[in-house]
């Protein structure tokens, strides 16, 4: 899903989810503007909301002006003043001046130093557990029901203290929706080199190796690039070796599960070889000292990629200007195929995606909000962004307007995809309604059939085949360092990944040779890589007791 905004609303939209009471303030589900089942807020009452939008003008008053944000605050009576920021640059000053409104959403995670736990142990944001009886009960429902994602959304000391995007990572849906990169492959050349999708790093080579040596793009030229590793493409193939873009979860030979700086694994040496051996054979452009999307581009629509770091919108054949529509205007018998991230030795398939169970934008109720009486307020608004109709709204806007339910599905009415003026600038009509997909809202149930079914079947296709395999040996984002861990890792990890950045290229290169690994090793650890895996091993270990 798309990124360039923060998730706001994130957080709506669990269907089945029924709207519980708010201490006397009986609420119901519904999903129609001025829902009647919901009752309103018994005083006047202003939420300040802090989130970052963009450079265009028109953010500015984006969500003030569009109508399921203004059918929200009708509905439960709160009004919103949203504060949207062009960029994170006022973030940390604002912050450190204690000037931040009453509800924060951005990207927490990355942002603020010690992360979640750091914004809760500086009295920035407030434990949740209090208002969930009386004015959080959807909150607290989702939490009784899902209780891995319970576990993801608490602290190690027991509180809550942020909502977020959400997912149910065990939904296929929600993970199809979530897994839109992957590797790309011509099915067409595979056809004229007569083999098959590659599974594993073994037909990978082979179908590289092919694209070389015969010529499948059918030009009588040898100008194809078997793959371009533009964008870190590279790390697409490390689920072979069962290990993350570091750190990793392996288990040790009794079985106990064990964080591993990936980087210093006998796996990764396998994984160095193998890349070294497809350069040294030409399969790919040398794009490590240097990425370029430009580059990427370039190559992919001249026909002479065979495969490269893919996108789900690369297959989009509706959309105009999609890899696909645009290469076909020059190779009318293009076609993509999207590649399972390859199997290990033994056949075993880990899954590269990045499914977690919340995302990495999140939001809080801040100190401030409890010195300006808005808490309960606030956390009775965010709730009914949690249930069933709130999630209607975010995700659909309004009923007979944006959308129309027919045999029992929601579908967008038919001009939705028009632009629009909107504020001087021109948007697609259906985001005046809502925006699900920018905002990047969570991926329970409704959304992420929304968000499916909006999409050809190539795009589906695609993201369904990303989204197979096994995650579990990757660090969970809830998996939260604490403030004293964070800072030093901070203190560890610049200098060590410039290390093993730098040679990770000359290894595959070939300007480093591989029989000097233990060497490199040996310089990790000096760097601090054994304390690297100490610290996220103590970290980990909190998670899973918690």
């Amino acid at each position: 899903m798309g990124k360039r905004l923060i998730s706001l609303l994130l957080l709506l939209s669990l269907l089945g989810v029924m709207i519980a009471g708010c201490g006397d303030k009986e609420t119901g589900g519904g999903g129609v503007e001025g829902d009647p089942t919901v009752k309103k807020w018994d005083e006047d009452v202003t939420v300040s909301w802090w989130l970052v939008g963009g450079a265009d003008t028109y953010y500015q008053t984006y969500w003030t002006e569009m109508k399921s944000m203004k059918a929200i605050q009708a509905t439960v009576g709160i009004n919103i003043d949203f504060q949207v920021a062009q960029n994170y640059d006022a973030y940390l000053p604002m912050m450190a001046a204690e000037n931040y409104p009453d509800v924060v959403t951005g990207n927490n995670l990355s942002k603020y130093p010690g992360r979640m736990a750091g914004m809760y142990d500086n009295d920035v944001s407030v434990d949740l557990r209090p208002y969930m009886d009386d004015y959080m009960k959807n909150f607290k429902k989702i939490l009784e029901d899902y209780p891995d994602l319970a576990r993801d959304l608490r602290l190690d000391d027991g509180a809550y203290t942020f909502v977020s995007t959400l997912y149910d990572i065990h939904d296929d849906n929600d993970r199809i929706a979530a897994s839109e990169f992957g590797l790309a492959i011509r099915k067409d050349w595979l056809d004229a080199v007569n083999m098959d999708v590659p599974t594993n790093m073994e037909e990978w080579y082979k179908v590289l190796s092919a694209f070389k040596t015969q010529d499948p793009n059918g030009n009588g030229k040898h100008d194809e690039i078997p793959i371009t590793m533009a964008s870190s493409g590279w790390k697409y193939f490390l689920p072979a070796y069962g290990i993350d873009d570091d750190p990793s979860i392996m288990k040790d030979e009794n079985g106990n599960e064990v964080v591993v700086n990936g980087y210093m694994s006998n796996e990764y040496k396998e994984f160095l070889t193998e890349l070294n051996k497809w350069y040294s054979d030409g399969l790919f452009e040398n794009m490590f000292e240097k990425t370029s999307l430009e580059q990427r581009e370039k190559v992919v629509l001249g026909n002479q990629a065979g495969a490269w770091k893919g996108e789900a919108k690369h297959f989009d054949t509706d959309d105009e200007g999609s890899y696909i529509s645009v290469l076909r205007e020059s190779a009318p018998s293009a076609e993509f195929a999207p590649a399972p991230w390859p199997a290990t030795k033994d056949g075993y398939q880990w899954c590269f995606s990045d499914i977690n169970s919340f995302a990495r934008d999140t939001t809080v109720i801040t100190s401030n909000a409890v010195a300006h009486k808005t808490d309960k307020a606030a956390a009775y608004l965010i709730d009914y962004m949690l249930s069933e109709s709130g999630s209607t709204y975010t995700t659909w806007g309004i009923e007979g307007e944006s959308y129309e339910v027919v045999n029992g599905e929601k579908r967008l009415m038919d001009g939705m995809d028009e632009q629009v003026q909107f504020e001087g600038a021109n948007i697609v009509k259906f985001n005046t309604y809502a925006d699900p997909i920018t905002v990047a809202l969570p991926n329970f149930g409704e959304v992420s059939d929304y968000i499916l079914s909006g999409k050809t079947e190539e795009y589906v296709n695609a993201s369904t085949v990303w989204a197979q395999g096994d995650t579990s040996y990757k660090m969970p984002a809830s998996c939260q360092l604490s403030v004293e861990l964070q800072q030093e890792v901070e203190d560890i990890v610049t200098e060590m990944k410039n290390y093993t950045t730098r040679q990770r290229q000359r290894f595959i290169v070939g300007k480093e040779p591989l029989s000097n690994y233990d060497t490199y090793v040996n310089q990790v650890k000096r760097l601090g890589g054994d304390q690297y895996q100490q610290i996220w091993q103590q970290a980990y270990d909190a998670y899973r007791v918690r």
